[in-house]
């Protein structure tokens, strides 16, 4: 009996994967007859309804089955050459940006196969993409950058291939967009292309390679409109940025040069970033500010921090914009603010003793509610000045070229 359970149990489970792949298999052939059927709606509802499968359980068996049977992946292009310029068109290159970002179109079998299909878009289909971002319509300018960042996070030799032949001059890219609240309804906000912007923006810095990083950040009017807007965005955007910027640029191997980090981090986005790390809510996006901010402002690789003493290529960094971030931090109310004004100044003393010139806090009224915290702050830069005072500061700022504000 026990043998006789333990076989239609097997039976059964047998028989529900079979009946599963059966399923999958005639889902499958039902999404792709309708997302290249001549009727647009049928298309469109279709392209969702893959891209919902897609992010479900089953999404790893779609993308097998489809792949197996389909590995030039025809149905996709015919797609997008019968729906290219209509109105729902936005809904096909969602799809597509799905597939090319799933992880399991990364794995050794797929990579190459999707790889040639992504390479098929850059080679051959970005007129049709320069229209999307050209057009007035958000969604479907939404839907191009979030295919391209897809394309880009597939690997360095695709992300430098995008970023070999992308027009970054596009209008879109020359003002990128932020949304406002509108009036009256300051928690509503206007669609905007800012959050797809941004992503693709860091694809080309998620992907790590050396090289493309420095070519890449050569497009400064790119990465100043990302930092310029951090201090609106949402935590998640702010997160995404910092955390690639911590991991992927503020780091030796990144190889850019201090020059390029320091143009990067110019006045404005230091700003931006301050008021975050100073927020009262606290966060992992508060978090990430405050350690940006560290590595930025006490590193001399990345630009700002001076050492003329450095062998072979003595850094002048830019003690200027160091000293004018000093003076925006809050470092009797917030605990990061406190503790980053005194890395600067154990990293550079003489940076303290300019401060202390003009040290922006009163300590000659006890009455003050601040008054202890402030002499606190007082005495320990006064140490930190003392430790290891140095009028070379002054002579830094005598010899300092004229440097780029951002």
């Amino acid at each position: 009996m026990e043998d006789a359970d333990n076989n239609n149990c097997g039976g059964v489970s047998v028989s529900h994967n079979f009946e599963g792949k059966v399923s999958m298999e005639a889902k499958l052939k039902q999404l792709l007859r309708n997302i290249t059927s001549v009727e647009n709606q049928l298309c469109f509802e279709a392209s969702k309804e893959f891209i919902k499968l897609l992010k479900s359980e089953s999404g790893s068996e779609l993308i097998r089955l489809y792949l197996e049977n389909s590995p030039k992946c025809i149905e996709l292009s015919q797609t997008w050459d019968s729906q290219k310029g209509n109105p729902g068109f936005s809904y096909v290159l969602n799809l597509i940006a799905a597939v090319l970002s799933h992880p399991f179109g990364r794995s050794e079998n797929n990579m190459q196969l999707l790889d040639k299909f992504a390479r098929w878009v850059v080679d051959e289909k970005m007129d049709d993409l320069y229209k999307e971002l050209n057009s007035k319509d958000v969604k479907s300018q939404n839907s191009t950058l979030s295919l391209l960042s897809a394309i880009v996070r597939r690997g360095s030799w695709l992300a430098g291939k995008v970023a070999k032949v992308f027009d970054f001059n596009l209008p879109l890219f020359r003002k990128p967009a932020k949304w406002k609240p509108r009036k009256g309804d300051v928690n509503r906000k206007h669609p905007s292309t800012r959050k797809a912007f941004v992503e693709f923006a860091m694809s080309f810095l998620e992907v790590g390679n050396a090289r493309l990083l420095r070519e890449v950040l050569q497009q400064k009017d790119l990465y100043l409109g990302v930092l310029r807007g951090l201090g609106k965005d949402e935590d998640d955007t702010v997160i995404l940025v910092l955390s690639v910027l911590r991991d992927r640029v503020l780091v030796p191997e990144s190889l850019v040069p201090p020059g390029l980090r320091s143009v990067l981090f110019g006045t404005v986005t230091l700003e931006q970033l301050v008021n975050i790390s100073g927020r009262d809510d606290g966060g992992e996006a508060v978090e990430l500010a405050h350690s940006v901010l560290l590595m930025v402002c006490t590193d001399p690789l990345n630009g700002l921090m001076p050492d003329l003493e450095r062998i072979p290529s003595p850094l002048r960094g830019n003690p200027r914009r160091l000293l004018d971030v000093m003076k925006k931090l809050r470092a009797t109310e917030t605990e990061y603010h406190r503790n980053l004004l005194l890395a600067i100044v154990k990293a550079k003393p003489s940076l303290g003793s300019a401060y202390l010139d003009a040290f922006p806090y009163n300590t000659e009224d006890p009455a003050s509610p601040n008054w202890f915290g402030t002499t606190v702050l007082a005495a320990d830069l006064i140490f930190s000045v003392h430790d290891g005072y140095s009028f070379g500061f002054i002579d830094i700022m005598k010899q300092e070229p004229k440097s780029i504000e951002c």
